[in-house]
């Protein structure tokens, strides 16, 4: 299997409308799982076969995530979260605690 790693992470709803971050095929397989089997159908199982052979390596990290995102968009799970930019997440400026005096 290659590193199982997603290069983009999935944001989903469960049923109890929590926000779930899928960034690995692991998390996709276990959203699958767990998802309710009277509401399956040929996509799910599509997407299940899929990333299973990904975490087999059968198949690539990438065709898991693809197949993914094209089941949670089709069932109505998937959110669209903005990505902060770069220059938000990165380190603080003037963060320097070195130039506190002792009183």
């Amino acid at each position: 299997m290659e590193s199982g790693t997603f290069k983009q992470p999935i944001f989903v709803r469960d049923d109890g409308f929590v926000l779930r971050r899928i960034d690995c095929v692991m998390h996709a397989i276990e959203f699958l799982e767990e998802w309710p089997v009277e509401r399956r159908g040929l996509l799910h199982a599509a997407a299940s076969e899929t990333c299973c052979s990904a975490y087999d390596g059968g198949k690539s990290v990438e065709a898991a995530h693809k197949t993914f995102t094209t089941w949670a968009r089709r069932v109505g799970v998937i959110e669209d979260v903005p990505v902060a930019p770069s220059w938000m997440t990165g380190p603080k400026i003037g963060a320097d605690h070195s130039l506190e005096t002792d009183a």
